[in-house]
């Protein structure tokens, strides 16, 4: 067995000197889903340290190769100090980069025990943890009890034509072509990334506001600054479903492994009749598998809409580890409590009453976007 040796990497000069080896450990870690990359990882420190982020790299290091590598924050919910992927709420996926091999489980128990040294941390909460990840096909016992999520996805390989439209759909397109030609853009350039992922956010909290729904990742100060960051790289693909001049849908995501991941999707609420989303969707999908891509992934949770798309789901789990009697408070908090009031919330939505109390709330929680944060003018009027 080789030696090894783990060290905590806290600041942006520490990370900035280790980004050669950690593009490098990515491209070995077979089941790496690009949101611990360090492109995702670098671009949510420079946004969120402004928020007061307490971010934590755990290396591990044979023979001075990285070997493993956790990337994490600390932050404090539900009375405790607890430990998180680095960029939730918008990272999707939990996992640490490791090489293959033999080794992986004791090189994460090493991890661990050096977490669990560290005062200031009462839970360890790793969560959206794939099953197929790193961690979760390595033996980490995952929690039994929690919120049952799946990510899921469409199998591109087996697509040996376009996907088929329903009478429905095809109906709902002849709606969006009352306002022009339809036709699938991806962004070429820096700018029209840019302003796309402007328009995207606006239309996803219009969307939020109109149901009364919240969304921490949208919520959170950080996100807007975050995503133009990475629109400034080449990391994000931005597409756009057109109707004439106007843009009535987008889908921003990125692909990693052969794999597409539709991060946020949106659609103008003038065009709902259209439905611009599922039409977005099925166009971006006859896209990815046209360019060899083998996975689309629609990310948790597994919504309706997703379902309906979908060859199969991959199940998400979770592993706490309490450090302290406030952690195994938090714990029972986000294992137990937490389910039980999204259920109670569901079963709420369909009375009229608590869905007018929903919308409200939605509309003071969903803070509205700065436009004057791009710097770039609104998109066109249906009337312009």
């Amino acid at each position: 067995m080789s030696s090894f040796y783990v060290e905590t990497l806290a600041s942006p000069e520490a990370i900035d000197a280790s980004a050669a080896a950690w593009r490098a450990l990515e491209a070995e870690t077979p089941e790496a889903t690009g949101f611990q990359s360090f492109t995702w990882c670098r671009a949510w420190i420079e946004a969120a340290c402004e928020e007061g982020l307490a971010f934590r790299v755990v290396a591990l290091r044979v023979d001075e190769r990285l070997a493993m590598l956790w990337p994490l924050q600390v932050e404090r919910r539900f009375g405790a100090r607890i430990l998180r992927w680095l960029g939730e709420p918008m990272t999707q996926y939990g996992d640490a980069l490791a090489l293959a091999s033999d080794e992986r489980t004791r090189w994460r128990d090493a991890v661990l025990a050096e977490i669990a040294r560290w005062r200031d941390v009462d839970l360890i909460p790793l969560t959206k943890l794939r099953r197929d990840g790193v961690l979760a096909s390595g033996g980490l016992e995952l929690a039994r009890c929690g919120e049952k999520l799946a990510a899921p996805f469409v199998e591109l390989r087996a697509l040996h034509s376009p996907r088929r439209e329903s009478k429905s759909a095809r109906r709902r397109r002849r709606k969006l072509t009352a306002f022009g030609q339809v036709r699938l853009e991806q962004a070429a350039t820096a700018s029209r990334v840019g302003e796309l992922v402007w328009m995207a956010l606006a239309q996803k909290q219009d969307w939020l506001r109109e149901r009364g729904f919240f969304s921490r990742g949208l919520s959170h100060r950080a996100t807007s600054s975050f995503l133009d960051l990475l629109a400034q790289g080449d990391l994000l693909r931005l597409h756009a479903l057109t109707a004439g001049p106007h843009v009535a849908a987008i889908d921003i995501g990125f692909v990693r492994r052969g794999a597409y991941r539709s991060l946020i999707g949106s659609y103008d609420l003038r065009y709902a009749e259209g439905a611009p989303g599922r039409a977005l969707t099925t166009l971006l999908i006859d896209r990815c598998a046209a360019e060899g891509l083998a996975i689309y992934d629609f990310l948790a949770p597994a919504d309706p809409y997703k379902i309906e798309f979908a060859d199969g789901a991959t199940p998400i789990g979770a592993h706490f580890e309490p450090l302290s009697l406030k952690g195994h408070v938090a714990a029972f908090v986000l294992t137990r409590m937490r389910p039980m009031a999204k259920r109670l919330a569901g079963a709420a939505a369909h009375l009229a009453f608590f869905r007018a109390c929903r919308r409200f709330l939605g509309h003071a929680a969903t803070p509205r976007l700065d436009r004057n944060f791009f710097a770039r003018p609104p998109w066109p009027r249906l009337d312009s």
